[in-house]
C-alpha cells in the first residue's frame, strides 16, 4: 500500500492550526490579568486615555474576553495538534478526522483544508483493527 501525500499535509495543517489556536487560547486566558497588573503610569505611557482608571477605563480589552473561553481554545486545539501527529503517521483515522475539526475550530482556513484532505485521504490510514459496518 503506497500513502499519498494528503494525510502529511492534512498532519501538517493541523499542527499549524493547533499552534496558531494554542497561541490566541494563551492570549484569550492571560490578556485580562495582564491588563489589570498594568499600574496608571504604565497605561498612560502605552497609549491609554490619561485619567483612564479616573473614569473606569482600562486597556482595551474586549469585554468578550474570558478566561473559560481561551481555555476551551486550548484544549481544541491540542486535540488538533494530537489529530495531526496521527494524520503524519496515518495510524488511527478517526483521530485523525477529530484532530481535523479540532483545528477547523482554532485555525479556521487551514483547519478547512486539514479536514478535506483527512475526509480524501481516508484510504491511506492504517485501517486494520477497526470495525467497519456496511
Amino acid at each position: 500500500m503506497t500513502k499519498s501525500w494528503m494525510p502529511t499535509v492534512a498532519g501538517i495543517l493541523d499542527i499549524v492550526s493547533g499552534a496558531m489556536g494554542l497561541c490566541m487560547g494563551l492570549f484569550m486566558t492571560l490578556a485580562r490579568r495582564a491588563a489589570g497588573a498594568v499600574p496608571g503610569a504604565a497605561r498612560q505611557a502605552a497609549g491609554a486615555v490619561p485619567n483612564a482608571p479616573r473614569f473606569g477605563m482600562h486597556l482595551p480589552i474586549p469585554a468578550g474576553f474570558h478566561p473559560w473561553m481561551g481555555i476551551a481554545l486550548i484544549v481544541i486545539s491540542i486535540l488538533a495538534v494530537v489529530g495531526g501527529v496521527f494524520a503524519l503517521r496515518a495510524k488511527n483515522w478517526g483521530m485523525a478526522l477529530a484532530g481535523s475539526i479540532g483545528a477547523v475550530i482554532s485555525g479556521r482556513l487551514l483547519g478547512v483544508i486539514a479536514l478535506i484532505l483527512t475526509v480524501l485521504g481516508k484510504k491511506d490510514f492504517n485501517l486494520s483493527g477497526t470495525k467497519v459496518s456496511v
